[in-house]
């Protein structure tokens, strides 16, 4: 009676012990590309290239970077397009589900006539991967691409706080030939900005508010190791801010990476407002504890600690 009642409740037995090994299988997103990639990697002869400036987090010098970068007239940077709304994240997490023997082969279509599929099992008939590549590229395309071009642009790209290797995965088989600009900054120094800016913001509306030096900490962490891990296979430009605004600023290499020409001038210029509550604006040792434990060890591991 209570193997009935327990499979009323949660399900045949066999389903539970397929779906706990799925999760502790599952590889998320990552895992999902790799399956259709498999499948199909793209055209051969793909040579769009945007740019994809991506920072672990708030207040790290994306904004300066991203002027930098459009001081080439050519280019232009959309900065953290519908950000809580997190469209990348959301278009990448539906690839989530792929994974060996999902689906399985024989979904696919392929190519047959209605009045021939008549004949077969239509149940579970999918579009090839093709299609499903080519429809994640034209969202972003649109969305991005398209505006850019039409004000006079003849390259596009975007700078984000909230994406991760993942995410950055995700738009390199969609972009094959895309620039990753992965930067980083001190995590207190950036909290501390933060802190003048209200500590209002989420990385996505509403169920995920960054309003704790924890929350901060732990999205500073995450980002940045998938960034120091992934950087090689990207083929990724690492930059810490606190080199940026050194004595040696390394544009020249940034311009080679990106096959671009900065005007070196604009580090030396302010645009907008940073000082909301003051310059001097101190974080408390609480705060200061609670970052430090949710950014370790990476806050060793680049030198901050």
């Amino acid at each position: 009676m209570f193997r009935v009642i327990r499979s009323a409740m949660s399900g045949p037995a066999e389903a539970r012990a397929q779906h706990r090994l799925s999760v502790k299988s599952h590889a998320g997103i990552e895992g999902g590309l790799n399956e259709l990639q498999s499948l199909y990697s793209g055209p051969e002869d793909d040579s769009v290239s945007p740019i994809f400036l991506l920072s672990a987090g708030w207040r790290s010098g994306s904004t300066l970077v991203q002027r930098l970068i459009m001081s080439d007239e050519r280019v232009l940077i959309w900065g953290e397009p519908f950000d809580e709304c997190g469209p990348i994240q959301a278009m990448a997490n539906t690839l989530r589900a792929f994974r060996p023997g999902w689906p399985p082969d024989d979904y696919y279509h392929d190519g047959s006539s209605p009045a021939q599929l008549t004949k077969t099992w239509v149940a579970n008939l999918f579009p090839a991967p093709e299609a499903l590549w080519t429809a994640h590229r034209r969202f972003l395309e649109t969305l991005f691409s398209k505006p850019a071009l039409d004000s006079g642009a003849t390259r596009w790209g975007l700078k984000e706080v909230r994406l991760d290797v993942a995410h950055a995965r995700y738009l390199r088989w969609l972009f094959p030939n895309a620039r990753f600009v992965l930067l980083f900054r001190d995590p207190f120094e950036a909290y501390r900005s933060y802190c003048r800016y209200g500590r209002s913001w989420y990385n996505v509306f509403p169920d995920e508010p960054v309003f704790t030096p924890t929350a901060f900490g732990r999205h500073w962490r995450l980002l940045l190791e998938g960034y120091i891990e992934g950087a090689e296979s990207l083929g990724a430009f690492l930059l810490r801010y606190e080199d940026l605004i050194g004595p040696n600023p390394p544009l020249s290499d940034l311009e080679a990476y990106l096959n671009i020409k900065i005007d070196h001038s604009l580090l030396a210029e302010k645009v907008g407002s940073s000082d909301r509550s003051g310059d001097n604006l101190k974080v408390g040792a609480l705060d200061r504890f609670l970052l430090r434990r949710a950014a370790s060890p990476t806050l060793q591991r680049v030198g901050y600690g």
